[in-house]
């Protein structure tokens, strides 16, 4: 179905499809609250509970009956998600597969953090030890004002730590897909101090992007993902 959009007067062609939306660690659909996904049928995927020793495999192959993979669909994800839709692009065939904010596999990751791999730090995650680390952690997720700091502190009370600690340790222990993935585009911010992006490449670059900006630089991300799903026809 192709829909017409005027904007200034000015046509836009585009074709619609149903988008797939998967936050990032410890995170659920509200961090998509302003993106501007108009046109496309957007749906919000949330983590399911999964048990210790899961990898991201794992976690694609319990969301693949969440996507009709029988209608033309997109999956966008965001830092995790932007690797688990890596995964589960090999089991549904998406026309496209945005990841914002992540990685195409451990070769991105910064030195200290592919140091971490198979150390298991996850298991020093305590709530004392996320009180203590807190100020740091909002720093190096970009976090820019008072709403962002409300939201984060939303997904830090609705997870249960059992499910991060299944969450990073899927995330160290990650090898990236076993197949490249087709039609792969990536959005991501040279502000980013989780994941900076001296260490990723062919990247749509979002100007002073942090690791937070598909919420706080909404706007922006909008637009590269308006170019990026138009691109993919």
């Amino acid at each position: 179905m192709t829909i017409i959009a005027a904007r200034m007067g000015k046509p836009c062609h585009f074709r619609a499809v149903d988008l797939y939306l998967l936050p990032g660690l410890g995170a659920d659909g509200r961090l998509f609250d302003r993106l501007d996904l108009s046109g496309h049928a957007p749906q919000r995927i949330d983590w399911p509970a999964m048990p210790e020793g899961s990898s991201l495999n794992d976690y694609a192959s319990a969301l693949a009956s969440r996507v009709d993979a029988s209608r033309a669909h997109a999956l966008i994800g965001v830092s995790m998600g932007g690797m688990v839709a890596q995964e589960l692009a090999l089991l549904t065939k998406p026309k496209r597969t945005v990841i914002i904010s992540s990685w195409k596999g451990p070769q991105e990751m910064p030195m200290p953090l592919r140091l971490l791999r198979g150390t298991h730090p996850e298991r020093l995650l305590t709530p004392a030890f996320v009180k203590r680390t807190l100020p740091f952690v909002c720093w190096q997720m970009g976090l820019e004002d008072a709403d962002d700091e409300r939201l984060f502190d939303a997904f830090i009370h609705d997870t249960a730590i059992e499910q991060l600690r299944v969450q990073i340790a899927a995330v160290l222990a990650w090898e990236g897909p076993k197949r490249p993935v087709p039609s792969l585009s990536r959005i991501h911010g040279d502000a980013d101090r989780l994941m900076p992006i001296g260490h990723i490449e062919d990247a749509e670059v979002i100007h002073g992007g942090g690791h937070f900006m598909v919420y706080n630089r909404a706007g922006d991300v909008s637009k590269a993902l308006r170019k990026v799903l138009q691109a993919g026809g």
